[in-house]
């Protein structure tokens, strides 16, 4: 046993768990960005404060949560603040901790509002649209490694999702214009903040860092791939549910957008006459 296989082992074991929850998240932070800049730049601050009013405190409440959970306590919280706090680098929404995170609580705090946001997401799906139009999307398992295979079949699963998810939708129906507000929003809420990724990736190393002895225990005394199985069964409730959530989350926000880049036109058009 050497610290290079104990470290490929751990690399490969949460990559294959959570690859496609990583591609979701990377493609819902992309359009999400892009409609909070697209809408600040050609609709001004009432129509992002439109979007942003439900992501953002649920956002805000979910890091509240996760700071609550891993003892850091909360200390100050402002859900949405839609002109920003100056002394938070004009930030929308703020939760400042009572006492120092660890590392631990820093990691929990900032993946919360991904589970959080999915979570109200999800709520929302399954309340507000019928079961015919909201099917779960499930993603191929990876087994107990990767392989390019794999993750182009991940891949495919993902824009097949997305696009079944959008020709499933009734635009006859009142329920399907609500929701699509509303899962929009919180997919903004979802994709991480900046801040998020500042405190992110240092607290994931210092978790990897300590995870290390738990895969040397499994290299001396289990099998690794049968103890990956075990856990990817587990884990499919809870990950297929926010899999489903982010993909419509996706899908709804990237419509918003679509809606108002088109809106925008006559706009672009008029400014340059």
């Amino acid at each position: 046993m050497n610290l290079l296989h104990i470290i490929e082992t751990e690399t490969l074991f949460i990559f294959a768990l959570l690859f496609p929850i990583l591609v979701q998240v990377i493609v819902l932070y992309a359009v999400s960005r892009g409609l909070w800049s697209f809408t600040g730049r050609y609709f001004g601050r009432s129509m992002w404060v439109l979007l942003a009013l439900i992501g953002v405190p649920v956002h805000e409440l979910s890091h509240a949560v996760a700071f609550l959970l891993t003892g850091a306590g909360v200390q100050k919280i402002v859900l949405f603040a839609p002109r920003g706090l100056p002394e938070y680098d004009g930030a929308t929404g703020v939760v400042v901790p009572a006492r120092r995170p660890s590392a631990f609580s820093r990691l929990v705090a900032s993946i919360a509002p991904f589970f959080g946001c999915s979570l109200a997401a999800w709520l929302v799906l399954r309340l507000l649209l019928p079961a015919s139009v909201f099917v779960p999307i499930s993603f191929p398992t990876a087994g107990s490694g990767i392989s390019l295979r794999v993750l182009l079949d991940v891949l495919v699963a993902y824009l097949e999702g997305m696009l079944g998810a959008f020709a499933r939708l009734q635009w006859s129906d009142w329920r399907t214009y609500l929701t699509l507000y509303l899962v929009a929003s919180l997919g903004m809420g979802a994709a991480p903040s900046r801040e998020d990724f500042r405190r992110f990736f240092p607290a994931l190393i210092g978790l990897f860092v300590l995870l290390l002895p738990v895969f040397a225990l499994l290299q001396l005394f289990a099998d690794p791939a049968r103890i990956f199985s075990r856990l990817q069964s587990l884990l499919s409730g809870v990950l297929i549910p926010i899999g489903s959530a982010l993909s419509y989350a996706t899908v709804f926000a990237l419509l918003v957008l679509l809606a108002l880049v088109v809106l925008a036109i006559p706009r672009v058009l008029f400014g340059r006459r």
